[in-house]
């Protein structure tokens, strides 16, 4: 009898290109399963293994304007239900992950167990409910999805589709039916990767939306109006031998009509582009959409823009290195928007993307990203200069009930992590008193300092 790595071996890297091979019509039905979800991750590992280091280091080629944090590192050798089984934020830009097999919320006062599982299971997706009071958690050891509230009461058993992949909710803009509803990609009761209604039934029958995707699960995620984009997940061009993963877009109405009335197929979609090979997760932020790359076609895992203005094309936010080399995957992300654009010099307040990375042999963990902060310190009132009205504004903001200062790291003069009456003081000292000049970026606009 062969090994479960002996039969994924012989199914998927005795065959030329990526995954060409997806008929297991010998191995019983929940083994074929079990293949097509772990394909991402064995692919990984079995890429990685030969020569692996030791005291890995990950770091970033980024885009001009950006900025990394490395926020968690993991033990990279542990389980596969002990490690990252996704991520996202809450309303407050918190992480909150899958690891260990608990489910943390990382708060600025420390971490919270929200739910904990023993024996540890194998993660899927995390992903926040509309009203941001709980998470959902889908994990693929005992195929079900639960509701995770954030205040730490306990999970929730709330649905069962198996081997469940990503899940994303319509907007509450979106038309009736569907408004608010969580979609989940999945295996399911389908021969191939299908699209299920979340019903909040652990016995019932989830209605199937979209049917036949793509031989292995795929990441789905909506846009602020309601369309639904997927990227279909081991599809392979049988002439080159290439990959051939697409991205497709269904439309609100398309997705409320399919409620209960038979499953859409994937050539009901609108084709926005092809090429999309090893995408692990995609998400909406600033209109523009953002996938992690597992590295399949380049060598190396990258978070990669993919924006609608310019033809859905894509160009890389972020390209990964491990042991200084370009190499490894990336794989959940979450996005989380600001006042402002997510585009160079909005600092935090442009928004935030969150993502894992590894090779599941000796390296993983998570990394935050963010436009860099573009400021002119002492600019309080936000008119390019720096000068008296501004050390008024601050002694306006502080006691006389005047306007907020639109950048807090502009009103803090003195650079000390705080606005208060010494930044205003400092200020004036510097203008009129021959005084120490304000901490960079002063006098011209410019980066926060790090």
């Amino acid at each position: 009898m062969k090994t479960p790595g002996e039969k994924f071996r012989e199914a998927v890297f005795e065959t030329p290109g990526y995954l060409l091979k997806h008929d297991f019509p010998s191995y019983p039905e929940n083994e074929r399963r079990m293949i097509m979800k772990l394909c991402p991750v064995l692919l990984l590992v079995c890429a990685v293994s030969q020569g692996a280091i030791l005291n890995a280091q990950a770091s970033y080629e980024l885009r001009d304007g950006y900025r990394v944090d490395n926020l968690f590192d993991y033990d990279a050798s542990a389980p596969l239900e002990m490690q990252v089984g996704g991520l996202t934020l809450s309303t407050r830009r918190e992480p909150i992950v899958s690891e260990g097999g608990e489910i943390r919320l990382h708060s600025e006062h420390g971490v919270v167990v929200l739910a904990s599982f023993r024996p540890g299971v194998f993660g899927s997706f995390l992903a926040l409910d509309p009203d941001g009071a709980s998470v959902w958690f889908g994990e693929s050891s005992q195929q079900n999805i639960y509701r995770v509230p954030l205040d730490a009461s306990g999970p929730i058993l709330s649905d069962r589709i198996a081997l469940n992949f990503d899940m994303a909710f319509a907007p509450h803009n979106a038309p009736p039916g569907i408004a608010g509803r969580g979609f989940i990609s999945g295996l399911g009761t389908s021969p191939e990767n299908s699209l299920w209604l979340l019903d909040d039934d652990p016995e019932g029958e989830n209605d199937e939306i979209i049917s036949h995707i793509s031989p292995f699960s795929g990441p789905i995620a909506f846009d602020e109006v309601g369309n639904l984009y997927l990227v279909t997940s081991g599809l392979t061009d049988r002439k080159t031998g290439g990959t051939s993963e697409k991205l497709v877009r269904f439309s609100p109405a398309q997705l409320a009509g399919a409620l209960g009335n038979g499953a859409l197929e994937l050539s009901d979609g609108e084709l926005l582009c092809t090429g999309m090979g090893g995408y692990y997760n995609i998400a909406w932020l600033d209109g523009k959409l953002y996938g992690t790359s597992l590295g399949f076609q380049t060598g190396m895992g990258s978070i990669d823009v993919i924006a609608p203005a310019m033809g859905f094309t894509r160009r890389p936010l972020a390209r990964l290195s491990l042991h200084g080399t370009p190499g490894g995957s990336m794989l959940y992300l979450a996005a989380r928007g600001g006042r402002e654009g997510f585009e160079p010099g909005r600092g935090h307040y442009g928004g935030v993307l969150l993502a894992s990375y590894g090779n599941y042999v000796d390296v993983s963990g998570i990394s935050r990203f963010t436009p860099e902060l573009y400021f002119l310190r002492g600019d309080v009132n936000d008119d390019a200069s720096v000068d008296l009205s501004d050390a008024v504004s601050v002694i306006a903001y502080l006691f006389l009930d005047g306007e907020n200062p639109r950048l807090a790291e502009a009103s803090d003069i003195n650079a000390d992590g705080a606005i208060d009456l010494a930044d205003a003081v400092y200020l004036l000292n510097f203008l009129y008193r021959g005084g120490p000049r304000p901490p960079a970026p002063f006098p011209k606009t410019g980066a926060a300092r790090r």
